[in-house]
C-alpha cells in the first residue's frame, strides 16, 4: 500500500515539475511567435487563413491548434514512435500566443509581423 502511495506522489511531483519546465518554455516560445512563420510548419492552413487576423480567423486557428494538440497528446501518452516533443511545444506555444492575440482588442492587432529588433520607424 505504501509503495503505491509513494509511486503516486513521485508521479505527481514529476508532473508538477514537467508542467513548470514546459510551461516556461511554452511561454517563452509564445513571446517569439510569428504567425506567418510558425503556423505553416505546425498545422495545415491556406495563406488567406494565416493572414486573417479577425476574431473568426483567430477562432478557426485556435480550433485547429486545439485539435492538433489533442492528437499530439494522445501520441505522447500512448508512447507512439511519431510523437515529437518539439512539435508539442511548438503547438502549445502557438496556442498560447493565438489565445493572447485573441484577447487583445481588434484595433491593436497587427496585420503583418514586425521583424525582430525593428520597431515601427517614425520620422
Amino acid at each position: 500500500m505504501s509503495d503505491n502511495r509513494s509511486r503516486k506522489q513521485t508521479s505527481q511531483r514529476t508532473r508538477a515539475s514537467a508542467e513548470t519546465v514546459f510551461g516556461t518554455m511554452a511561454s517563452a516560445g509564445a513571446k517569439e511567435y510569428v504567425r506567418s512563420r510558425d503556423l505553416p510548419g505546425l498545422i495545415s492552413l491556406w495563406p488567406a487563413e494565416i493572414a486573417d487576423v479577425s476574431t473568426d480567423g483567430s477562432l478557426l486557428i485556435l480550433r485547429k491548434l486545439r485539435r492538433a494538440l489533442r492528437a499530439e497528446r494522445r501520441r505522447g501518452s500512448a508512447g507512439h514512435w511519431s510523437y515529437d516533443l518539439n512539435r508539442h511545444l511548438g503547438l502549445w506555444s502557438a496556442y498560447k500566443a493565438e489565445l493572447a492575440q485573441l484577447k487583445m482588442p481588434e484595433r491593436l492587432r497587427r496585420t503583418a509581423p514586425v521583424a525582430p529588433g525593428r520597431g515601427n520607424a517614425r520620422a
